[in-house]
């Protein structure tokens, strides 16, 4: 569900605040797909070519307003800006943009100015060289906002979305009757049924069965593997955690996780543990000072859509150029070269295979490493459209000095990252 987009008036322009902003990495089909999303009212593209898409919910179908996250962008072609905006005596909110598109990880209101400060600080980790536009110069709060103001008379405003449900039923209605019509002028469903293989459908068929085993997690399935690494219990009846790793079952269902402890003094035992151990998890003890325990976790995931996945000139110029942004807050942030998706070929009844469709989807994958603190996780996951993860482990290093780069709880990922070579 997509938050609700607040207008704040300057004079008698409307202003958006608090747009959902998600790096656009298709073409305009992905458009499409990202605001079919139940709740979204409004959409509108940022960047001269566009390069991030923002998504506003309960704004009225008629309502003419214009997006200050986007506004800002269009201010700022170059570098990275941010300002943290008073919109009322509880609010500050922050906005931010780099080379001229607005960030995902701003246009956000806080209810004290400390955590809109933290919230700059978060994105400076990621854009170093952030210049903060401050209060004091001469736009300050109120004149940035007559300055977007301003700017927007000569700007198109926010995109209605417009439901197309309807029209959807209809065509297929219309469809099902030509296609009901076609059967009986040619035999009926016998004479249909007795026509060749499709190959192409048996080909697509082979594609399905490889993309069901690498499930695409995106944000919300990235968002629910970072709280599980977060949630986990740090100390627990007097042990401590050591280490936890999380994959996929071989079936396709739940991920399984085992986390490692170790006792941390002669007062703490196997029966303190089991009693403070989470409902879920099954405990057992290779020595009297090492534990194991492991129960499963449910990630959001579903099979990609190949017409929806992001063309490979544009995920390497609009997506990789996003993880370099981020890469200063991470150790190890690799992407591999791009590799062609193996399709085992389906055979016909001969054994002989199939020839290959020419419309077939040609897709690549490339395999994403990283490793860095845990905190810096939640920068991943607003980029996370295209991935599926196949490994997660977080490791605790109780010699480490914190700093961006390193801390005591590290986290580590391993995923594949869909593409379209065509």
């Amino acid at each position: 569900m997509t938050r609700s987009a607040r207008i704040v008036w300057v004079g008698r322009v409307p202003l958006a605040f608090g747009l959902d902003w998600v790096p656009l990495l298709g073409a305009s089909e992905a458009v499409q797909l990202r605001t079919r999303r139940r709740g979204v009212s409004h959409r509108v593209v940022s960047g001269d070519p566009p390069a991030a898409l923002g998504l506003a919910g309960g704004l009225r179908a008629g309502q003419a307003c214009w997006s200050a996250a986007d506004l800002l962008a269009r201010r700022h072609p170059r570098g990275t800006v941010a300002c943290v905006l008073p919109l009322d005596a509880d609010t500050w909110h922050v906005l931010a943009a780099h080379e001229g598109v607005a960030l995902a990880r701003a246009d956000r209101s806080y209810p004290d100015p400390d955590l809109a400060r933290e919230a700059v600080e978060a994105v400076r980790r990621a854009h170093p060289k952030l210049e903060l536009l401050a209060a004091t110069d001469e736009s300050g709060p109120a004149g940035l906002l007559q300055a977007l103001a301003r700017q927007a008379s000569g700007q198109r405003p926010l995109e209605p979305v417009r439901r197309r449900g309807a029209r959807l039923a209809l065509l297929v209605l219309v469809a099902g009757l030509g296609m009901a019509g076609w059967l009986h002028g040619n035999g009926g469903p016998d004479a249909a049924a007795a026509s060749r293989p499709d190959a192409r459908a048996r080909w697509l068929s082979a594609l399905h069965r490889v993309l069901d085993q690498r499930p695409l997690h995106g944000e919300a399935g990235t968002r629910a593997l970072l709280d599980a690494l977060y949630r986990q219990p740090a100390r627990l009846g007097g042990w401590s955690l050591r280490e936890v790793r999380c994959q996929p079952q071989p079936d396709g269902g739940p991920w399984r996780c085992v986390g490692e402890y170790r006792r941390d003094g002669p007062q703490a035992d196997n029966r303190a543990l089991l009693q403070a151990a989470p409902v879920g998890w099954r405990l057992d003890f290779p020595s009297l000072d090492s534990a194991r325990a492991a129960w499963s976790l449910p990630l959001p995931g579903q099979r990609p859509e190949p017409h929806a996945l992001p063309q490979a000139g544009l995920l390497a110029r609009d997506w990789a150029s996003a993880l370099q942004a981020v890469r200063p807050a991470f150790a190890v942030l690799r992407l591999d070269a791009a590799q062609p998706l193996a399709v085992p070929a389906p055979r016909d009844a001969q054994g002989l295979e199939l020839p290959l469709p020419e419309d077939f989807p040609a897709l690549s994958v490339r395999v994403l490493r990283v490793e860095g603190p845990l905190r810096s996780g939640a920068l991943l996951a607003p980029l996370a459209g295209a991935v599926s993860w196949r490994k997660a482990a977080l490791t605790l290093a109780p010699g480490v000095r914190p700093d961006v780069r390193a801390s005591r709880l590290i986290l580590h990922l391993e995923g594949t990252v869909y593409e379209k070579r065509s």
